[in-house]
């Protein structure tokens, strides 16, 4: 039997145990030694992309990965439990290693027939428009003949990027020169290098509205809008549903938010960073007048951007020769017209024999008489027709009429004058003459193709030319 002295000091000695154990298990040390064990079981995704490729990812000043799609993929470990792991480097180098299994996934491309010989693709991300720019020593050129092959003229792409793989396919004869990324494609334009390149809407905007150089280029052509998606190494299929299912929180709302960091500026390209520094030092009344400053002039650049996006969009819908509509425009216009109104007209006329004027006079005269017939058309047409060259020599009408009689004598009348007054204003042995088409449509567009108003000029070709045949719908 144990004596009560010994009792009593077995006791102490178990109770000085217990709580020794608990110190250490509460200890600072003994907690983050577990919360490293749970940082340890937290998987890592891989996700590569190009590190020149403003807004959407590139390393800023410190090489810190930012940018849209940073952003996303950010917001996808935060939500999903991921430790997010940036590759960004040159853009084709970027696929590489999606390819080889050096990455998990692509932060964001578009599908083509030859990526999908070697990717899956899997949550689609947003849209994105591109262009062909030209620099302003370029104004006045036709971007069908550059496009066709017809001029010496090299526009540049980014290696290895849908942009390459869409010009080589779309326009076979044109002169590309390869870049590695965007921003060494933007800087050999912007410095005078490069006169004409193709790249998306939203990355020349950043590149060029955040600069002080005055090398303007403008959107002459509009190419494609595609959708980003996110993309895999052909044949992971459990990664690509792994990834794709966890992505349900990717709604509209939550896109908006995450570009709308992005949309006009970035305060890291417009102020530089040593100029923060430096304010710390100051003492308050001053940092409370650069934050109020640094407020106005926010307003004022995003102000500026947005005019200047304003302006590009005006121009992506604007033939660059002829100043009037683009085909784009036109099409665009019969898609959001169908069914309404009624009594409506679309037209469609070339200039007769045009191939006559370039063999005859040169490319440039031909250039001469396409904008007289733009001019003269458009002076001879109420303000509010939509008129757009959607072709080499080719345009398009669209306009309501209250007669199918009315739109055959509006037509009539622009076969007449352009004949009429290429006259006084050319000196040719005979007059500049187009042939028109008119398909009517007394309920309504009841399709956004031009396929009645084409028949209908063909049959004005086969008549003589220079006449107009209405076609009622």
């Amino acid at each position: 039997m144990w004596k009560p002295g010994a009792y009593l000091l077995w006791s102490q000695r178990v109770v000085f145990t217990l709580v020794f154990c608990l110190a250490i298990l509460s200890s600072p040390a003994s907690f983050a030694a577990h919360s490293d064990t749970e940082q340890a079981k937290k998987p890592t995704l891989k996700v590569a992309n190009s590190h020149s490729w403003r807004p959407f990812s590139y390393l800023d000043r410190n090489q810190e990965p930012k940018g849209i799609l940073i952003d996303f993929w950010q917001e996808f470990g935060t939500r999903n439990g991921y430790d997010i792991e940036f590759l960004l480097t040159d853009w084709q180098t970027s696929i590489d290693l999606v390819r080889s299994g050096q990455a998990d996934v692509h932060a964001g491309l578009l599908q083509s027939p030859e990526r999908l010989t070697f990717m899956d693709f899997g949550t689609p991300l947003f849209a994105i428009d591109t262009q062909v720019f030209f620099s302003q020593s370029m104004m006045g050129t036709s971007a069908d003949y550059v496009l066709a092959g017809e001029t010496d003229n090299v526009i540049g792409v980014v290696k290895g990027g849908y942009e390459q793989e869409f010009m080589e396919t779309a326009f076979p004869l044109v002169s590309l020169r390869l870049f590695p990324n965007n921003q060494a494609m933007l800087d050999a334009a912007l410095s005078g290098e490069l006169q004409a390149f193709v790249a998306d809407l939203q990355v020349a905007n950043y590149h060029l509205y955040t600069t002080t150089n005055q090398n303007l280029f403008i959107p002459v052509r509009h190419l494609y809008t595609e959708t980003l998606y996110a993309g895999f190494a052909k044949g992971n299929t459990a990664l690509l549903n792994q990834v794709s299912n966890k992505f349900n929180w990717l709604d509209d709302d939550t896109k908006r938010q995450l570009l709308n960091r992005w949309v006009y500026y970035d305060v890291e390209t417009v102020y530089p960073a040593y100029l923060f520094p430096t304010l710390i030092t100051l003492g308050v009344l001053i940092v409370v007048s650069y934050i109020l400053l640094l407020k106005r002039n926010v307003r004022q650049k995003t102000r500026a951007l947005q005019i200047a996006n304003g302006q590009l969009q005006e121009q992506a819908v604007t033939d660059s020769l002829t100043q009037l509509y683009n085909r784009r425009f036109f099409y665009q216009c019969l898609k959001d017209k169908q069914g309404e109104p009624k009594n409506m007209a679309l037209m469609v006329f070339d200039i007769d024999d045009f191939k006559a004027f370039n063999d005859g006079f040169g490319h440039a005269h031909g250039d001469e008489v396409i904008c007289f017939v733009a001019e003269t058309a458009k002076s001879l047409l109420p303000n509010d027709a939509i008129l757009a060259r959607i072709g080499g020599e080719e345009f398009g009408i669209l306009h309501p009429f209250s007669s199918a009689e009315r739109a055959l004598s509006q037509a009539r009348l622009l076969c007449d004058e352009i004949a009429r007054q290429s006259l006084a204003r050319f000196n040719h042995p005979m007059p500049v003459t187009i042939s028109l088409g008119v398909a009517y449509y007394p309920d309504g567009l009841s399709d956004s193709e031009i396929v009645a108003a084409d028949k209908a000029m063909y049959q004005a070709k086969k008549q003589g030319k220079h006449c107009a045949v209405l076609n009622v719908i």
